[in-house]
């Protein structure tokens, strides 16, 4: 009796290892078929993203195609804490050109780590100027933090000019962002995403001089 029960949970054993075998393996046939879509259709929205953000843009350069941009974000976690921003990861900075091929400003991603999900994209004129703000990923309190990704709050940065910006309760002026009420700290975090943006691409604009 003993016997057999043993031989019953060695079998019962070998079928579970094959049916966890067969699953894992069927879990990553699936994973290599899906993922270069999962990458074709993050690639489509991030460049929408882009797009959004910096209407004008006609070319965006990545980090690969310019040495200066690709020497920069190598420093990037360096810079940003030269600048007092930590927490903060510096995801992508593009360089963004006219249809004459001037550089004309710049794209950046960044993500906020003290947040669950938070990847903000704007875009910055070489003349310090926002032209606009989009989301990649956000997951805040509904009806609240998210209101952060409504037209209202993200129109407030089209065209605000400053080298850093700061939030008020309301009566935004230059360099100013009005809060959205009841949601301080979903604000401030979106303010400082964009500060760490801009101090990293100051930096660039340093470094690329009268380079395109």
């Amino acid at each position: 009796m003993a016997k057999k029960k043993k031989q019953n949970m060695m079998k019962d054993a070998i079928i579970l290892c094959m049916i966890s075998l067969i699953a894992a393996l069927a879990l990553g046939f699936v994973n290599e078929l899906t993922k270069d879509r999962i990458a074709e259709l993050a690639a489509q929205a991030k460049a929408e993203a882009y797009k959004e953000v910096y209407p004008e843009a006609v070319m965006i350069v990545e980090a690969a195609d310019n040495e200066i941009l690709k020497q920069a974000m190598e420093e990037a976690d360096t810079i940003l804490a030269d600048g007092g921003f930590s927490n903060v990861t510096l995801e992508e900075v593009c360089i963004v050109q006219d249809a004459a091929g001037s550089h004309i400003g710049y794209v950046a991603s960044v993500t906020l780590k003290a947040y669950d999900v938070m990847t903000l994209t704007f875009g910055y004129t070489v003349d310090g100027a926002c032209t606009g703000l989009a989301f990649l990923d956000i997951k805040e309190t509904p009806g609240i933090g998210m209101k952060a990704d409504e037209a209202d709050f993200k129109g407030q940065f089209v065209n605000k000019k400053a080298d850093q910006l700061v939030s008020v309760k309301s009566g935004a002026g230059d360099g100013e962002i009005n809060a959205i009420s009841g949601a301080t700290f979903t604000t401030d975090g979106v303010i400082k995403g964009v500060n760490a943006g801009i101090c990293f691409m100051k930096e660039l604009q340093t470094r690329l001089g009268g380079a395109n």
